[in-house]
């Protein structure tokens, strides 16, 4: 494997990190530094600021490099996606491509309007949020036990149910919702999945708090919302295994390790010259020192970890084991680095609210020790993916 990239690539990377600090502000939040949530969902000032920004990305035609040419895209290749991802992420991007998980799944599986209407849309930044309808009370990481219901009524479908931990939701004129058409049919079979208008007066949020009192998800209650027939994805009853062309997008997290490298050096440029319990600068105790070389050697770890999912797929592989294997590994390593930093800051980790001018590093440091035990169940709980591993990877039985 060589993860060398071009001269070309570099450039862009040069470019990418370049645009960054001439476009985004973090100001005193420099909210991308952290994983767990890149922004206060009921920030209205921050959401307009960040949609200005990811219409520039559009207007560089970074948005949508990935995207095939077909679509207006670019074709870039999986290692330049890489190279591009990577930089923005260190560089502190609040945005970097466009499209989501419901972009690609629609080129796959879309009708043709679908793609007439959406894919120009989201590559010019004006639909910036799309509502993901799929976990429910009684089926998340058991995704088929979804009991959202959708009944055939005329030239539309109605669906009555509820949703949760829509982090979108709230800002999204449309949504992609997952719902039982046929009861009868198991689980796994009887899905559909189906384009939702959000604006419909039978579609009601109502507000998730993180830990730390923020609105951060929501509670989607679905009550006889009528969805024409044409907003259906791919086949009828067949919704489930267009979803799981979905969640693949899901999957690389490249960023991941990328953020972390930057919130650690951010640490201890903040931490170089402030005084220990003993007097001398936290850097110069030799526990603290291995426990934070001993952390960016679990992102280095994660960094190539992502990089063969990348390779793999180059090679024309479905790197399925693999990329569950980083969605494993950087959940660890997120969850380590934040809680290592925090003790390694003792009372100055504690200090809130986010922002305080008190806290150091903005109090970012104290939220994701706080709240990174959720990233072992956001995206596919992490004993999901060790089941993954365990089959697919080293061929256990069920």
């Amino acid at each position: 494997m060589d993860f060398r990239f071009s001269a070309e690539e570099e450039a862009l990377r040069a470019e990418a990190t370049e645009f960054v600090r001439q476009n985004w502000d973090p100001g005193d939040k420099d909210a991308y530094s952290m994983i767990v949530a890149s922004y206060d969902v009921d920030d209205v000032d921050e959401e307009e600021r960040m949609h200005a920004y990811a219409k520039k990305l559009a207007e560089k035609g970074w948005f949508t490099m990935h995207w095939p040419k077909e679509f207006g895209g670019w074709g870039a290749p999986l290692s330049t996606q890489m190279a591009y991802r990577e930089a923005m992420a260190y560089a502190g991007s609040p945005e970097i491509l466009g499209g989501g998980m419901f972009a690609p799944m629609l080129m796959m599986h879309g009708a043709d309007w679908q793609r007439e209407f959406f894919l120009p849309r989201i590559a010019s930044g004006e639909i910036h949020h799309l509502s993901q309808g799929f976990s429910e009370p009684n089926a998340g990481s058991d995704l088929a036990n979804v009991q959202t219901r959708a009944v055939e009524d005329g030239d539309d479908y109605v669906l009555s149910g509820q949703k949760i931990w829509n982090s979108e939701g709230r800002w999204a004129d449309w949504g992609h919702y997952l719902v039982r058409t046929d009861p009868t049919a198991p689980k796994h079979r009887g899905i559909s999945y189906f384009i939702v208008d959000m604006n419909d007066p039978g579609v009601t949020l109502r507000p998730l708090y993180d830990g730390l009192g923020r609105w951060r998800w929501s509670e989607v209650f679905l009550e006889e919302v009528r969805v024409p027939k044409r907003n259906l994805i791919g086949e009828l009853n067949r919704g489930f295994y267009t979803a799981m062309t979905t969640l693949s997008f899901e999957r690389s997290q490249v960023e991941i390790p990328a953020r972390l490298q930057r919130y650690m050096e951010q640490f201890i440029d903040a931490y170089r010259n402030r005084p220990s319990a003993d007097g001398t600068s936290l850097l110069e105790n030799p526990v603290a020192r291995h426990k934070l070389a001993d952390l960016r050697v679990q992102v280095e770890t994660t960094r190539m970890l992502c990089y063969r999912v990348a390779w793999l797929q180059t090679q024309g592989q479905v790197p399925d084991r693999e990329a569950s294997m980083v969605k494993v590994t950087g959940d660890e390593v997120g969850w380590n680095v934040y809680n290592v930093l925090a003790q390694l800051a003792t009372d100055d980790a504690l200090i809130a609210p986010r922002g305080s001018r008190l806290a150091p590093m903005h109090g970012f440091l104290g939220a994701n020790a706080w709240l990174t035990r959720g990233l072992a169940i956001g995206g596919g709980t992490d004993e999901v993916q060790r089941n993954i591993i365990a089959q697919r990877g080293l061929g256990l039985p069920r």
